[in-house]
């Protein structure tokens, strides 16, 4: 085997590598997201008593007061390219971490976003 194929091999490699590791990130974000949707968001008493309305697509949290009309600006919490939590176009981070820490990140601004 040359050089030549010798290195692209090996950088054929490491890409697949790096997708696959992207790929986990991107599944462990998207899980969490579903997560904290159904235990903390499609049942909080709080968020309806507002008139806040959460809809989870997947890979995306959408939160908005609709009775405000559509002047009022929706919050987004989304699952980034890279796996991260990013909340309206603020990265929290990966959540690789401690997942009690990232759900208080989230209420917090959920919280600042909506005035609760």
């Amino acid at each position: 085997m040359s050089a030549l194929d010798k290195a692209v091999t090996e950088l054929e490699a490491k890409r697949a590598n790096d997708e696959a590791e992207r790929s986990a990130r991107h599944r462990a974000g998207s899980a969490f997201l579903k997560e904290f949707f159904d235990a903390d968001l499609a049942t909080s008493k709080k968020l309806s008593e507002n008139g806040v309305r959460a809809a989870f697509d997947g890979a995306r949290i959408l939160l908005q007061k609709p009775e405000e009309g559509v002047y009022v600006e929706a919050m987004m919490i989304v699952v980034g390219e890279q796996g991260e939590i990013d909340v309206s176009g603020r990265s929290l981070g990966p959540v690789a971490g401690d997942k009690d820490a990232k759900k208080k990140e989230l209420i917090a601004e959920i919280i600042a976003h909506f005035s609760l």
